[in-house]
């Protein structure tokens, strides 16, 4: 048996079971057209952080809109200016501004149906997060070419808490005509 045992390690270390030939260079060489070849191709090396999935791209809109009820205040780059009839400020115009931002959406509007103010959380549907309107005789709105502010008491559709008053500024890059 030992014998079987003496052969056995004696074909194991020819076969390389013993200590490693120089095959180093051998190895390199095996590997360097594919190290090459990968650089090649212009692969950027691997990030150590994990990466965030980008966000949709926002389309750029001059002007912007800040808006302030009670202590808080929402700003949203850019503001979305359309009128209806007349431009902005004349009789019988009729003409909404807005813009969105972390799921709330900013709305003003004079029309038909009256002065309107309102954030809302958009994205949380039948539940949302934040509701605030100031509408009809809690509002007053001027529109000054392209400027927007507004004054109001506004009611919190989410909170239950009572009237607050809120300011509004607005600048519209442009007005497009509906």
């Amino acid at each position: 048996m030992r014998n079987v045992s003496a052969i056995l390690v004696l074909v194991v270390a020819a076969c390389g079971g013993g200590e490693p030939a120089d095959t180093t260079a051998a190895e390199t060489d095996q590997q360097a057209p594919t190290t090459a070849s990968a650089s090649t191709q212009g692969t950027q090396p691997p990030t150590t952080e994990a990466e965030e999935p980008a966000e949709p791209a926002t389309p750029e809109v001059p002007g912007g809109i800040v808006l302030t009820i009670g202590g808080e205040t929402w700003e949203f780059e850019g503001a979305l200016c359309a009128y209806l009839n007349a431009p902005a400020g004349q009789e019988g115009s009729e003409w909404n501004v807005s813009n969105t931002k972390d799921g709330l959406q900013v709305y003003v509007n004079d029309d038909s149906f009256g002065q309107f103010v309102s954030i809302a959380d958009i994205q949380n549907g039948g539940s949302p997060t934040l509701s605030w309107e100031a509408e009809g005789d809690a509002v007053s709105i001027a529109v000054d070419g392209n400027d927007i502010t507004a004054e109001g008491t506004f009611t919190d559709g989410v909170g239950g808490t009572g009237p607050t008053d809120g300011t509004l500024h607005a600048t519209c890059a442009s007005w497009a005509a509906g």
